[in-house]
């Protein structure tokens, strides 16, 4: 917990000290994307909301909540008793979320309508992952749940986001642009799953990647700096 007690001083040290330049936050939506080769070619997203606080120069500190995940492609299971090729016993399925709160001691460096940012963010809530294995039947024709698991755990991780912010549409809204490294792991979720049948084993992949973020910022009370 202690990047988690380390993140909120450094946020609210300004207020504390009363030296904010922006005197009312800053709202924001937005959406990530995510794609890895490495994971089944699938791909993951996260939409996010929250605000910057205030904005003190080069520091302009968010606080937020993400929302995010995906399902795998679905794997087919095959039963290595049987000498034929190609013949499927069933199909394993595969799906993780993510619930967090995010601490962004962002940094903004250049002029209103063309800031340069680096977001170091913090994330903290819950990592929920779903797998099931259904069986064929009559000559693989359907197939039926044979088994199911599902699991909540604690989660913390980081990620990292360079882009551009200031792209006005009016004095109150504008959006920005980045490029994303996450460091989430949902392995972490599947790794406490165990199914008894013995070829439908739990798929280990890679969901820490690359991706593309886009969000909306929306001022109430007028420009940047009110």
């Amino acid at each position: 917990m202690a990047p988690f007690k380390l993140i909120i001083f450094c946020l609210l040290f300004p207020w504390i000290s009363q030296l904010q330049a922006q005197k009312h936050p800053v709202f924001y939506g937005g959406f990530e994307g995510y794609r890895h080769t490495s994971f089944e070619d699938n791909s993951f997203g996260a939409f996010s909301v929250g605000a910057q606080l205030y904005q003190l120069k080069f520091f302009a500190p968010e606080i937020g909540f993400d929302y995010g995940g995906s399902r795998l492609q679905e794997r087919s299971v095959f039963d290595e008793s049987v000498f034929v090729d190609h013949l499927s016993e069933g199909v394993l399925r595969q799906r993780f979320t993510f619930s967090v709160l995010t601490l962004n001691p962002k940094l903004k460096f250049g002029e209103e309508d063309a800031y340069l940012t680096f977001s170091p963010k913090y994330h903290i809530g819950r990592l929920n992952g779903e797998a099931a294995y259904f069986e064929y039947s009559d000559n693989n024709r359907y197939i039926s749940l044979k088994e199911a698991q599902e699991s909540k755990i604690d989660t913390s991780f980081w990620s990292f986001a360079i882009g551009f912010e200031g792209f006005q549409i009016s004095a109150k809204y504008w959006f920005g642009i980045s490029l994303h490294y996450t460091l989430v792991n949902a392995n972490d979720v599947w790794d406490t799953m165990e199914f008894s049948v013995k070829d439908a084993y739990i798929r280990s992949v890679s969901t820490s990647t690359i991706g593309l973020g886009l969000r909306f910022y929306y001022n109430p009370f007028g420009s940047e700096n009110d």
